[in-house]
């Protein structure tokens, strides 16, 4: 079974190694989907998104002084209708997620991204993917 994995994701996904946040996402391959599911908006930002527009690199809410979250300025540029159904309407095959602080990149093969801990990464995989996407990988400055 396939992961369909989603841009959406990286609303809420964080580096293992320095719990950076948000992370970025170089997409290799896709695939459409023909009537993508839209959830229900998010109560505060009236987005699907929680926290991160991954589509639009939106930060949608912060923290005040006072602790309180309160919405961005940047989240109105997000429609509900128009940004997330386009968002939600592909799946991301493969790829490479990237924490911007470390600067380690992470895979995404067969719709899964394998974000983990350097001692816990499979070299093999890795190899693998790193040659099949390598003028790709050339294509992204890291």
């Amino acid at each position: 079974m396939k992961g369909k994995l989603k841009l959406r994701l990286l609303d809420i996904l964080v580096c293992p190694d320095n719990k950076e946040w948000p992370l970025k996402v170089h997409v290799f391959e896709e695939r459409e989907i023909e009537k993508p599911f839209l959830p229900e908006e998010d109560i505060i930002t009236k987005v699907v998104c929680s926290f991160y527009c991954p589509k639009k690199y939106v930060k949608l809410t912060k923290e005040t002084k006072k602790k309180e979250i309160v919405v961005t300025k940047d989240a109105s540029k997000i429609n509900y209708e128009t940004d997330c159904k386009e968002c939600l309407s592909f799946e991301i095959v493969s790829g490479l997620i990237e924490c911007p602080s470390c600067k380690v990149v992470y895979p995404i093969i067969d719709e899964i991204p394998l974000i983990l801990k350097k001692e816990l990464r499979n070299e093999d995989i890795e190899k693998q993917f790193t040659d099949k996407w390598a003028e790709k990988i050339k294509e992204i400055e890291l």
